[in-house]
């Protein structure tokens, strides 16, 4: 549980992603025995074990309002998107909106000459 602080200057528990998933990791791990350390992986699992393709992703940590982590949560439920996503769009749009230059694959802004 993550310990997430409230107006009174006291503490609520949050359930944290490691909570949610432990079933599932559960399961994965379960057939973990069937596969010999001298067979070939099967071209499922070979498949399941690859690196995902797409842009780099680095954390970022931040507080909010506890009105805009509500808003936040709404509508990646109502969407059915995730966090990381929905804050990315937003910021990407800021960004945009104030004229902040794009940044290349490795994360360096150049500057662009008006």
């Amino acid at each position: 549980m993550a310990k997430v602080g409230n107006s009174e200057g006291g503490a609520r528990r949050r359930p944290t992603a490691a909570g949610r998933g432990a079933a599932g990791s559960a399961r994965r791990a379960s057939g973990a025995g069937e596969f010999g350390g001298a067979e070939t992986p099967s071209a499922e699992l070979t498949a399941k074990l690859e690196p995902r393709k797409g842009p780099a992703k680095v954390p970022l940590n931040t507080r909010v309002l506890a009105s805009t982590e509500a808003r936040l949560n709404w509508l990646v439920n109502d969407r059915q998107s995730t966090v990381t996503n929905v804050v990315d769009v937003a910021l990407q749009e800021f960004f945009n909106r104030y004229r902040v230059p794009p940044a290349d694959h490795d994360g360096r802004i150049t500057e662009q000459e008006s």
